[in-house]
Protein backbone atom coordinates (compact mmCIF):
# COMPACT_ATOMS: atom_id res chain seq x y z
CA UNK A 1 0.00 0.00 0.00
CA UNK A 2 2.80 2.87 0.79
CA UNK A 3 4.57 1.61 -2.46
CA UNK A 4 1.62 2.99 -4.94
CA UNK A 5 1.27 5.88 -2.71
CA UNK A 6 4.95 7.50 -3.03
CA UNK A 7 4.91 6.41 -6.68
CA UNK A 8 1.69 8.16 -7.33
CA UNK A 9 3.30 11.27 -5.25
CA UNK A 10 6.58 11.20 -7.39
CA UNK A 11 4.84 10.87 -10.53
CA UNK A 12 2.55 14.31 -9.42
CA UNK A 13 5.80 15.95 -8.25
CA UNK A 14 7.49 14.76 -11.66
CA UNK A 15 4.31 16.48 -13.53
CA UNK A 16 4.61 19.90 -11.97
CA UNK A 17 8.17 19.60 -12.43
CA UNK A 18 7.57 19.30 -15.98
CA UNK A 19 5.06 22.28 -16.00
CA UNK A 20 7.35 24.79 -14.09
CA UNK A 21 10.37 23.72 -16.94
CA UNK A 22 7.80 24.01 -20.02
CA UNK A 23 6.31 27.15 -18.43
CA UNK A 24 9.94 28.71 -18.22
CA UNK A 25 11.45 27.53 -21.35
CA UNK A 26 8.11 29.08 -23.15
CA UNK A 27 8.43 32.23 -21.09
CA UNK A 28 12.64 33.00 -22.30
CA UNK A 29 11.68 32.07 -25.70
CA UNK A 30 8.91 34.84 -25.59
CA UNK A 31 11.23 37.35 -23.58
CA UNK A 32 13.84 36.31 -26.15
CA UNK A 33 11.56 37.12 -29.53
CA UNK A 34 9.68 39.91 -28.27
CA UNK A 35 12.43 42.57 -28.28
CA UNK A 36 13.53 41.69 -31.66
CA UNK A 37 9.99 41.47 -33.06
CA UNK A 38 9.99 45.21 -31.38
CA UNK A 39 12.80 46.35 -33.09
CA UNK A 40 11.62 45.09 -36.55
CA UNK A 41 8.66 47.09 -36.42
CA UNK A 42 10.35 49.89 -35.04
CA UNK A 43 12.82 49.44 -38.24
CA UNK A 44 9.81 49.58 -40.11
CA UNK A 45 8.32 52.67 -38.91
CA UNK A 46 11.70 54.60 -39.22
CA UNK A 47 11.35 53.29 -43.12
CA UNK A 48 7.78 53.99 -43.89
CA UNK A 49 8.77 57.66 -42.23
CA UNK A 50 11.64 58.20 -44.86
CA UNK A 51 9.43 57.61 -47.86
Amino acid sequence: MENSTTFIGSAIFLYIVAFIAVMAVGGYLTYRTSPKRKKRREDKRKKDNLN
